[in-house]
């Protein structure tokens, strides 16, 4: 639907689009997101010359099929000579002025789009320039013989030579033969550029450690190039550096001070290479996460829509400062210890004797210019990345973040931050957008149309990406506009303290089960999986020791944690709003989720937990717990397509250990009508204790149904519970003192320690303390019983379907389909996605169709690919098979598999001669 809608757009049938005479619109690829917008890119020709720079279009959909957005208002119409007055030999000649090397492939005649239109030879001249590899494609006047422009297909920088440490890597094979190649992530491939092998060993353990060991340094490269590709998946839902599950090989061992990326501007990300360096004495190599991560970017730049093309460095700029972008993204998402994340490329290694190679928080530092200006075009292209660079911290961080640098601004403004995985999400989806020759000009309108579409009802992101433009002097050219008010600011609330709490002791053991009988359920709640929460609390604990060991209110950590959670919900397909507050004269942080068209939004159930912890250490059970847990419960809520009677909502809160700062905050901005829509507040603090106890809120009168759901999924889970009050200790309290009912779930009392009673009933340690580590430095990720957090885990989303009425679910019978078509290109392949939403094993005859259309079937190979990575063989290639198109219907037996989840069709084809497109496919349960 989404690419249909696309289509008819440009089609220009009732859509005002217009076409200039002679020119036509080729659809080139289709570019899906988990935020259910899809980016359709088409090519543009001119009398049927191809148009080289300026000439493409993206037009992007939502999952309903309507057209949100286009470039189309900046095409420029073409009235363009056809006929060359230089020949095509002359064109090779006046390419080569200036150049050394020599001229590949022949050239080609069409139109670049600036100016009105210009005739012009593509000739592509390989060779060295300024030291570095070259592939340039220079542009030809084809009636003057001026130079019209160029840009070159790889793309050189420096880098650090910075070790991991002792990291896993993905390899394959077995004792005795172990290639540093990863199945996992698309054969990802380390390769030795002196011999032109990939790496081997025989024990699969590799490298000394020794900077200047060549094992070492494709420890570093697969390591940082793995990095990447996860960051690219969790964060983007992108599969690989091309989006079809493809990457470049990388090749250490250069014999250069440098590193750079060559991309082959096919579509497959396969037929790209990199290559990585050494440091200008040869003590270490060019191949930290970060510099492995900036040239994967290249790839990112190359393979979205539009590709590297252009005609001034400025696009070469904006391609430079991209992969500086997702260097430091990368660098975040990894949190190694020994390479804290940080706005700075090349910190690590004194390259030249000037320290870092560039600063993104103050470019001019590295020699830099901060803000753009009409010298950019014609600036080198690796400062021209300044402005850029320049821009994303702002986005990301401010002028003037609490416990980072400060940042100046080129017109003396102060700009607020959005966090750095928001502004990663909205610069992403910008290049989703992106068009051959991309101006910064056309960067601003692209982000901001982009953070229209990610946060929509919402302009508090809108105006800071735009305050962080005009801080760094770039014009706006089109720019969109954000209509939607802002939110009003919270009172500043009380920053009354907690009274301490007894410290507990811990207990290995898991609870006895309860001889009562499960109430019986007729609603279709998941089983939470323990492993996803436990990976929410991993990355806590990673994020408090990159942040000084804390995630406490006002600090880096707890900005990290909440960018964190607003990034896995903005990715679900949640409307989130980030609620500032004052505490202590520092600024406070609410995140407040919303799930649009799941029930009433007059009648709203909301799940909560604060996120800070102390300063004393990372709180990763007071109450990462209960973070993870109610993340994990919205995650699930998402994906299962789980609607209700009533809407759903979640808030992280800060500033708790402070005395319910955020929580007071939030309460006290809501109006009496706002209030009133709120039937519930659950909340869930402290949920994984290591000696748990199972304990349910009592202290609320309203509060009644709630503490039954609870008991209820308790029941469920065979566990008996227990009543507790709390003394109106936790952000419930700020609920309840508005007349909202409340409730919640604790692993913990108010005791000093376990009853010998609650020890007999929950198999604990009696006389010992429910928490040993309560609000101390060891409240660490060894800290938590992982029994009680799947526990409770599940018995939250037990109260959230019940309380907002969901219904059972089921796809039995119904067939989903995919009609996005899918170019398939020679010796390639494509995957194109399914997202079912149910619950149980898929069926034992899982009906597959495909419709295709091909050149020569017999090329053809097509495997069905479960959630959890199961593949089912649904037609194999046959050279002997002469026939044309693809249209079959098979029957597989996937009862071995959930049916919930992502399931993926993947076309291969064998052999080269013929392509085809991937026009639909279904599944039917």
């Amino acid at each position: 639907m989404a690419v249909a809608s696309a289509d008819q757009y440009v089609t220009g049938e009732s859509t005002g689009f217009r076409k200039s005479p002679g020119e036509t619109l080729t659809r080139q690829a289709v570019s899906a997101t988990q935020r259910g917008l899809n980016y359709v890119s088409y090519a543009r020709a001119y009398r049927n010359l191809p148009v080289f720079v300026g000439g493409d279009l993206v037009v992007v959909t939502d999952s309903a099929g309507k057209v949100r957005g286009t470039n189309a208002a900046g095409l420029v119409p073409i009235k363009a000579p056809t006929e060359a007055k230089i020949s095509e030999s002359r064109a090779t000649t006046l390419a080569l002025r200036g150049r050394e090397g020599t001229v590949v492939g022949t050239p080609k005649l069409g139109v670049i789009a600036e100016d009105g239109g210009k005739l012009v030879w593509e000739v592509v001249a390989e060779g060295e320039h300024d030291g570095h590899p070259s592939r340039a494609h220079v542009y030809v006047d084809a009636v003057t013989g001026e130079n019209a422009g160029s840009w070159d297909e790889i793309a050189a920088g420096t880098g650090t030579g910075h070790y991991a440490g002792e990291v896993q890597i993905g390899t394959t094979g077995s004792a005795g033969a172990f290639e540093m190649r990863d199945p996992a992530r698309g054969g990802m491939r380390t390769l030795n550029d002196r011999t032109g092998q990939v790496f081997t060993d025989a024990d699969d353990r590799w490298g000394n450690g020794v900077g200047n060991d060549p094992a070492t340094g494709a420890v570093d490269t697969q390591y940082g190039g793995g990095v990447m590709w996860d960051m690219l998946r969790e964060k983007f839902n992108r599969n690989g550096i091309d989006g079809q599950g493809r990457t470049a090989s990388m090749f250490v061992g250069l014999n250069q001070v440098n590193a750079f990326y060559s991309c082959a501007g096919s579509g497959d990300a396969s037929r790209d290479q990199t290559k990585y360096g050494r440091t200008s004495d040869s003590a270490r190599q060019v191949n930290s996460v970060d510099v492995v991560a900036h040239e994967l970017g290249h790839g990112v730049f190359c393979h979205t829509p539009g590709g590297s093309r252009g005609t001034t460095n400025e696009t070469g700029g904006l391609n430079e400062a991209t992969g500086d972008i997702f260097g430091t993204l990368a660098e975040h998402f990894a949190a190694n210890p020994n390479d804290p994340p940080d706005y700075l490329v090349g910190e690590e290694v004194n390259l030249a004797g000037s320290g870092p190679i560039r600063n993104m928080f103050d470019p001019s530092r590295a020699g830099d210019p901060n803000c753009w200006s009409t010298r950019i075009p014609t600036t080198e292209v690796h400062s021209a990345a300044g402005p850029l660079n320049h821009w994303f911290y702002l986005a990301a961080e401010g002028s003037a973040p609490a416990g980072k640098p400060a940042s100046p601004t080129c017109n003396n403004s102060q700009v607020t931050g959005i966090g750095l995985w928001a502004a990663g999400e909205i610069f992403y989806h910008a290049l989703l957008r992106k068009t051959s020759g991309w101006t910064y000009s056309r960067a601003r309108a692209a982000t901001l149309a982009a953070t229209l579409d990610l946060h929509p009802g919402s302009c508090t992101e809108f105006n800071a990406i735009k305050a962080a433009w005009d801080a760094v002097s770039v014009p706006a050219q089109g720019d969109p506009a954000c209509s939607a008010p802002p939110p009003s600011p919270a009172p500043t609330p009380s920053t009354s303290s907690i009274p301490s709490q007894p410290a507990p002791s811990p207990s290995t053991s898991t609870p006895s089960p309860s001889t009562s009988t499960p109430a019986p359920t007729d609603q279709a709640v998941p089983d939470i999986d323990v492993a996803k929460i436990n990976a929410h609390l991993d990355e806590f604990a990673r994020i408090a020791a990159a942040n000084g060991g804390n995630r406490a209110h006002g600090s880096t950590g707890y900005r990290a944690s909440i960018d964190y959670v607003k990034g896995r919900l903005d990715a679900a397909g949640y409307t989130t709003r980030i609620q500032q507050f004052t505490s202590g004269g520092t600024t406070g942080l609410n995140l407040i989720a919303d799930l649009p068209g799941r029930g009433d939004p007059n009648q709203v159930v909301m799940l909560g937990a604060h996120l800070d912890s102390v300063a004393a250490g990372a709180g990763i059970n007071d109450n990462a717990t209960g973070s993870a847990g109610i993340l994990e419960v919205a995650l699930a809520y998402a994906s299962t397509g789980a609607t209700g009677d009533k809407a759903i909502r979640f808030g992280w809160w800060g500033a708790e250990e402070r005395g319910l700062v955020g929580s007071k905050a939030y309460v006290a901005s809501l109006s009496s009508a706002e209030r009133a829509k709120i039937t519930g507040y659950l909340n869930f603090d402290m949920i994984g204790s290591i000696n748990p106890g199972y304990f349910v809120y009592n202290d609320d009168t309203r509060g009644t149904a709630i503490a039954a759901a609870l008991r209820a999924g308790f029941t469920a889970e065979n566990i008996q519970s227990a009543n507790v009050n709390i003394n109106n200790r936790s952000d419930h309290a700020s609920f309840k003192a508005a007349g909202i009912p409340t409730g919640g779930t604790a692993a913990l009392s108010l005791a000093a320690t376990m009853s010998a009673a609650e020890a007999a009933r929950w198999n604990g340690r009696a006389g010992q303390p429910y928490d040993p580590c309560y609000h101390k430095s060891c409240d660490g990720r060894s800290n938590v019983s992982a029994a009680a957090l799947d526990t409770h885990t599940d018995v939250a989303a037990y109260a959230a379907w019940e309380l907002t009425g969901v219904e059972p679910a089921t796809v039995k019978g119904t067939r989903l389909a995919n009609s996005a078509a899918f170019v398939i290109r020679d010796r390639a392949a494509i995957e194109s996605p399914i997202t079912v939403q149910s619950t149980g094993a898929a069926p034992a005859s899982l009906k597959v169709d495909v419709d295709i259309t091909h050149g020569y079937r017999g090329d053809l190979e097509i495997h069905l690919i479960a959630p959890d990575g199961t593949e089912f063989g649904v037609k194999k290639a046959n050279r002997f098979d002469r026939g044309d198109d693809v249209k079959l219907t098979a029957t597989v037996d996937a009862s071995a598999a959930q049916a919930t989840g992502t399931w993926r069709l993947r076309v291969r084809d064998l052999r080269s001669g013929d392509t085809g497109t991937l026009r639909s496919w279904g599944l039917t349960f």
